[in-house]
């Protein structure tokens, strides 16, 4: 899917090592709802690690699960950056057996470290809610840039009155 045509509540995920780009992929209601990162035969994206992350996409956000191995900030809408440890202590980052879950709402950055390897994760960008069209607003709009072109085609006439050459044929 192309970044532009996708919709508001689309997540992208964009992997690199240093300044080498490796992938970009994108999560949303519409195509792919989950994206593995590990080394395992069942993981989409292999890593070079024995961390494993797990991106799920829900319709007003994202879930992730990681294990021991990552490292990452979050910062909220271009707010400072917290750490992992500052998350746990205000309770956004949860753990439950050899897991750690995190939540990501609509404005949150994420950039996870494994190794060498670079994980960005963010809401895709310049996305807008698609609007449902009609064909009464199709009209209605076609109506409305008719009205505005007579309009601007008056006011671009020549401001001199019409020749009346025509009443004196008759005399």
């Amino acid at each position: 899917m192309r970044t532009v045509a996708a919709p508001d509540s689309t997540w992208e995920t964009r992997l690199r090592w240093g300044s080498r780009r490796l992938t970009a992929e994108l999560l949303d209601g519409r195509g792919r709802t989950v994206l593995t990162l590990g080394d395992g035969p069942e993981d989409d994206v292999a890593i070079g690690s024995t961390a494993r992350v797990e991106l799920t996409w829900v319709p007003d956000g994202l879930e992730l699960a990681f294990t021991a191995g990552v490292e990452g900030e979050l910062s909220r809408h271009g707010d400072r950056a917290k750490t992992f440890s500052e998350l746990a202590a205000a309770q956004r980052l949860t753990e439950s057996g050899q897991r750690f879950h995190l939540r990501l709402e609509p404005g949150d950055a994420l950039t996870l470290r494994i190794g060498t390897l670079i994980v960005e994760i963010r809401q895709a960008r310049g996305r807008f809610p698609r609007l449902p069209l009609d064909a009464r607003a199709l009209v209605f709009v076609a109506l409305a840039l008719m009205a505005v072109g007579i309009m601007l085609a008056s006011l671009m006439a020549p401001h001199e009155l019409p020749r009346l050459h025509w009443l004196k044929k008759g005399h």
